[in-house]
């Protein structure tokens, strides 16, 4: 057994990460890879994203054992006392791709190969007075949920989305915080940004354009 004292936090903290995220990056050498190859052979962005990257990262990821059992048994990877929701305020965010089985089944010039996200399912909500409330408050006091669950069920009170399959619903667990996070932006290096975020986040819009004939900015 190999012993040694541990001198700095940063180093040990740094060690833990690089071992167990050991897999992810042999994962991210083969991606890196698979673009090469797709860029050589003048394949399209949409049909690297859909086919050869997706292909390699569902054929190729690696998991440790403890990771393997723990999701083979349904145990919980995490836990917290209070419900954490990420909020991808920029355009720019990254986003999840649909499943593969659906992927696969998409017409050649579908260019929606994006899951819809949080920002997404807040700009489509309805347009009546009770769903006036900005993505703060949209994020933290509803539940999203299947729109084809909520049918069956006529006499809840869940609203559907305008154009997703998806409905809100009021969160019966009000009274318990809700912790809301979203993308750091430095306030000092870019304020355009910094101060765009905080209107999305607060301002009950419909988009984001309308933040332009909107909001006034004042230097």
């Amino acid at each position: 057994m190999d012993i040694q004292f541990v001198l700095d936090p940063y180093a040990c903290a740094k060690y833990l990460m690089s071992y167990s995220t050991k897999p992810e990056r042999e994962m991210s050498l083969l991606l890196e890879a698979t673009h090469k190859e797709c860029c050589e052979g003048n394949m399209s962005v949409r049909e690297e994203m859909k086919n050869k990257l997706t292909e390699t990262f569902f054929n190729h990821r690696q998991v440790s054992v403890q990771e393997a059992i723990y999701r083979a048994a349904g145990m919980p990877l995490t836990y917290s006392s209070r419900k954490v929701i990420f909020i991808p305020l920029h355009s720019n965010s990254c986003r999840f791709l649909e499943p593969q089985r659906i992927l696969k089944q998409m017409d050649q010039e579908n260019n929606a190969i994006y899951m819809s996200n949080l920002v997404d399912k807040y700009f489509d909500s309805p347009s009546d007075s009770d769903s006036n409330i900005c993505m703060a408050d949209f994020a933290s006091d509803y539940d999203i949920v299947s729109a084809t669950r909520s049918a069956k069920k006529p006499r809840n009170s869940n609203k559907k989305l305008q154009t997703l399959p998806f409905a809100i619903k009021k969160n019966s667990a009000i009274k318990k915080l809700i912790i809301i996070r979203y993308p750091f932006v430095n306030r000092e290096t870019d304020p355009e940004n910094y101060f765009e975020n905080l209107l999305v986040l607060y301002l009950p819009i419909q988009n984001q354009d309308e933040l332009e004939k909107t909001i006034p900015i004042v230097l």
